[in-house]
């Protein structure tokens, strides 16, 4: 189940954890109602790359996710201190770019808000996500990768 089974798989869990005698009393401070990060956009209609206006401010222009949009991630109750944070409460680097544009973007805006040097900001850890210790193959491991699998029938 994707995201959309999430809440019917919460309320299965909460009612599992019940039956087997725990006791959760509801949080009065829980709101169900938040106000969305991601904004629906008309295009582009209204908003630029560099604009001075944090509404109207293109960060990532890829998912076309505003200035105002990562500011109010950041400013959340749940805390936010790395470019992988943002890109998961707001779709700034997820776009066919993957944040090559707007990574440092977003870096500098952390940094800012969060008053943490711009080099201690936390950013995509390029071997966390993936098995090669670097982007891109070298022409040595393209040709050792080429031997290793069996030419075609």
């Amino acid at each position: 189940p994707g995201l959309a089974g999430s809440p019917a798989i919460a309320l299965e869990v909460v009612a599992l954890l019940q039956q087997i005698g725990l006791h959760m009393p509801p949080n009065p401070c829980f709101n169900p109602y938040r106000r969305p990060l991601v904004v629906p956009k008309n295009g582009w209609r209204g908003i630029k790359i560099d604009h001075a206006e944090p509404e109207k401010n293109v960060i990532c222009k890829c998912e076309k996710v505003t200035e105002a949009e990562i500011l109010d991630a950041i400013h959340r109750k749940l805390e936010v201190r790395s470019t992988q944070a943002v890109r998961k409460r707001t779709r700034a680097g997820m776009g066919h770019c993957q944040a090559e544009f707007c990574e440092s973007r977003v870096a500098k805006l952390l940094a800012r808000e969060t008053k943490t040097p711009i080099k201690q900001v936390p950013r995509r850890p390029w071997p966390a996500s993936s098995f090669l210790p670097r982007r891109w193959l070298t022409d040595a491991e393209k040709e050792s990768l080429r031997q290793r699998v069996p030419p075609p029938p």
